[in-house]
Parts: C-alpha cells; structure tokens; sequence
C-alpha cells in the first residue's frame, strides 16, 4: 500500500511543470552574462581591430627592443595572440574539475571571474606600458578563466534545473558565448572602440558586464547535487532544492535520484579512475569527440578570421567588417532559439540535422569559394553558405557539446569527464586558431573540405551511439553507454 501511494505521488510530480523560480532565473542569468558573455567576447574581441594592434605590436618591438619582424614573423606573432587564448582555455579546462569539486560550481564561477578581472586591467594597460608581453599574458589569463567557464557553467545550469528545464538551462552557456562574440564585434568597429587609439579599452570592456552580474554574487543559488553528493551536507542542499522549486512540493523524485547517485559511490572520482573504467570508454569517447569536433567542423575558423576570409574572397575592408557583424549576429539569432529546441526537440534528432548539413554547407563554402575569383558571383553563394552554416551548427554543434557531458555522467565522474572533454574542445580549439592561417595558405579553400569531413564523422558517430537523453535520468543513461562500442543506446 505506502509504495502505491509513493508511485501516485511520482506520477503526479511528472505531471506537474517545474516552477521557474526567481533564484533559479537570477542565478542562470547572473552567471551567464557575468561570465559566459565575457568568455565569449574575449573569443570574438580580436577579429576587427587586428590591423591595429598587429601594427602597434609591430612598432612596439621595433621601439623597445630594435626587433624588425618580417611579414612571416608578425603572422607567426598574430597567430600566438589569437592562440595563446586557447592555450590558457586548455590549462583552464585542465583545473576546473579539480576547481567545481572542491569550491563548488558556484565557487568556480567567482574564480573565473577573478581571472577576467585581472586581465581586464592588464588590457587596459597593455597599450600605455608599451607591453606586447603584457598582451599575451592577459590573453592567457583570459583563456585560464574561459577553461573554467565552459566545464564549470554548465554543470551549474544543469544541476541547479529540474529535468524538463535541463535542455534549456544547459544551453545557456552557449547562448552567453554567443551574445559575447557580437556584443565583441560591435565594441571593436573602427567607429566605437576599435581604431588605433581605443583597441585596448576594446579588449577590456567586458569587465562592464562582470561589475553588474558579480556584485550579487552570494545571492546565487549552489547546486543542490554537489552539496548533496559531493560534499554530503544533506539538510544544506535539501533546503537549497526547496529554494530553487518555490517549495518542498513534487521533490521526491529529485531527491531520490540524489540518492540513487550517492548510494554505494564515492563522493567524487579522480582522473585516473574514471580513465580505468571500461564503462566510462564510449561517454568519454562522445564527450570528446563532441568537444572537439565542434572546432574541427570550421566555426573557429569563421569566428576568428572571418574578416580575413571576406577579404580574400574580394571584398572591401568596409564589407568583410560589416559581413562579419552580420554573421555574427545570425549566429546569436540562431543560438537564441537554442533554449527552446532543447526542451521541444530530442538531442539524437538535432545533432543528426545538424551534423549533416554543417558538413554539407561547409562543402559547398569550400568549393564557391574556390571558383568565385573565375565566376564572381559566386560570392553572393559564399555568403550564404556562411550564414546557413551558422544557422545549422547552431541547431545543435553549437549548445549540445557544452552540457551533454552533465547527461552522459553521473555525478562522482562527472566534473573529471567534463573537464577533459573541454581540454580536447579547447586544445582543437587552439589547433585550429593558430594552424589555420597555414592550413589555408597553403591549401586554399580545400582546408574547408577538411572541416566538411570532421562534420561527418560526427554524423556517424551520433547516428550509431548516441542514445536519447531528453528526459532521462543520469543514472539510465549511463547504464545504456555503460558496454562501450557494443552498447545498445537506440
């Protein structure tokens, strides 16, 4: 008679729509724009005023120490500047499974943006202490504080969401990244911050966002499952879960899958035991391959050398600059509409749609773009390929990788197994922001084709062994990847 009674109050807790409560909408849009925002602006920051700060590195060196660079060592200079970024993204990435576990997601959060903060001021600095070494060590501290963002955010989202509202808060980190690109690429114009005089206040400006978001900082929620699981302070996260759904009604089943989590595991596991585990191969195998094939599938390229790219296609400086808005923009629209395809739409069905036509379009981008010198209109089909790209990587490359993690594993293996999808995500990152300038020289617009074919690797492999997560718990998903590649997850 009591389990009847507890399986009555299950299904009417599934019946019922979770409550968007004014913590969990605070803290979800707090920790996005204070830090999310700013991580995607630094990514996006150095497209425009490029040609200023390559000529101000340029003279700088000539200055301090009578180095002549030739056009090939600016480039290689260039290249570390953009890359180093991604570099300090890697050695972030690298701690911050150490970092959620031990001062918490939130924790981890405030670390970041202490990171952000001295970079800011670094920034600002850079061009009045007539320091290029200066600029490099803040694009690093940056990228430290970013690595942190992207394993740390959405494991917060997601932790602090009821199941149904898992989709659309996981995505948030995405969307923040996103909004921060084009709020980059608007404050770097050459009519706002981004001419000879102003590209340091440019590089340092997110720090804006940071002040209004970090200042209520203690007001944001825990996760409920860190103090729970990890820390094992019951009463603390019981009475943070109540916070977060407006009351103690319809948490039963929530807090039985804590329990079902924590029962008979440690409270968190370490690098080495969850590479030692044959059930951990094909979760680890997707979050990495998801990671790093959302740069290997041509976006970094786009969001990082796109004016160049316009450029080089035979546009005016003027256009590429106002095309790289536009693109960068379609992006942010797309994104946008990331929170609501995750709660309407299955994962397998939209990483499917777009996985195939970021390898379809990106195809035919390398291809126009190759022939447009011979048949110039064939630009006005670049351009759209661009667009349509961004449009079908955001369907799902762009916001499924950054939280897919947190609905593969459970939680005692999930901060190490994010944290090292976010390396490999990072560390391709950085393979392709510093190789690309090469890659393209000498193979033109073929390397696109390259991109093409990581797009559809990732088809493949998300036909066969992704299994559906919308709506699942961890614990039964982990069960269906838990046989490796022999796994039955359809």
């Amino acid at each position: 008679m009591e389990s009847a009674i507890q399986l009555m109050e299950l299904q009417h807790e599934t019946k019922q729509s979770p409550k968007w409560t004014r913590l969990l909408v605070w803290s979800t849009l707090g920790s996005t724009i204070g830090a999310a925002v700013p991580g995607g602006y630094c990514m996006g920051i150095i497209n425009n005023p490029a040609v200023h700060m390559r000529s101000w590195c340029a003279a700088t060196l000539l200055q301090n120490y009578g180095m002549q660079l030739t056009p090939a060592g600016l480039d290689t200079l260039w290249a570390s500047i953009v890359s180093i970024y991604l570099i300090g993204g890697v050695l972030g990435s690298a701690c911050a499974g150490w970092a959620a576990n031990r001062f918490g997601r939130r924790g981890c959060f405030l670390l970041s943006g202490s990171l952000l903060l001295l970079a800011a001021m670094g920034f600002f600095s850079c061009r009045w202490l007539q320091s290029v070494e200066l600029l490099l060590l803040c694009r690093l501290v940056v990228g430290l504080g970013a690595g942190l963002i992207t394993t740390g955010l959405p494991m917060y989202h997601s932790e602090i969401a009821a199941l149904p509202q898992r989709g659309t808060l996981g995505a948030s980190c995405a969307v923040g990244f996103s909004v921060g690109i084009v709020l980059a690429q608007i404050c770097s114009m050459e009519a706002l911050l981004g001419g000879e005089q102003h590209w340091h206040l440019a590089l340092g400006f997110y720090v804006v966002f940071m002040a209004i978001c970090y200042a209520p900082y203690r007001c944001y929620a825990e996760s409920p499952k860190w103090l729970y699981i990890v820390k094992q302070q019951r009463e603390q996260a019981l009475h943070m879960l109540v916070r977060l759904r407006g009351g103690n009604i319809g948490l039963q089943s929530e807090i039985q899958a804590m329990e079902q989590e924590a029962a008979g595991k440690c409270s968190s596991r370490s690098l080495g035991e969850v590479l030692k585990d044959p059930k951990m191969l094909l979760p680890l195998v997707l979050i990495c391959a998801y990671q790093g094939g959302q740069q290997l599938t041509g976006c970094s390229s786009i969001f990082y050398y796109s004016v160049s790219i316009f450029r080089s296609s035979g546009l005016s400086p003027r256009t590429a600059e106002l095309l790289s808005l536009c693109a960068g923009n379609v992006n942010l629209a797309t994104s946008l509409l990331n929170p609501w395809l995750m709660a309407q739409f299955n994962r397998r069905t939209l990483m499917l749609l777009s996985s195939f036509f970021c390898a379809l379009l990106m195809f035919a981008f390398g291809l126009l773009v190759e022939y447009s010198a011979m048949i110039p209109w064939l630009i006005y089909g670049t351009i759209a390929s661009i667009f349509l790209y961004l449009i079908a990587f955001q369907l799902a490359l762009g916001a499924m990788p950054s939280f897919i993690g947190t609905e593969l594993f459970e939680v005692p293996s999930r901060s190490v197994a994010n944290s090292l999808g976010n390396q490999t995500g990072w560390s391709c990152n950085f393979l392709v922001g510093f190789l690309f300038p090469t890659m393209h020289s000498l193979m033109g617009s073929w390397v696109f084709l390259l991109f093409s074919m990581f797009s559809a690797l990732l088809f493949l492999l998300t036909k066969f062994y992704l299994p559906e997560t919308r709506g699942r718990e961890v614990s039964e998903v982990a069960e269906l990847v838990s046989h490796g590649f022999r796994s039955k997850v359809l």
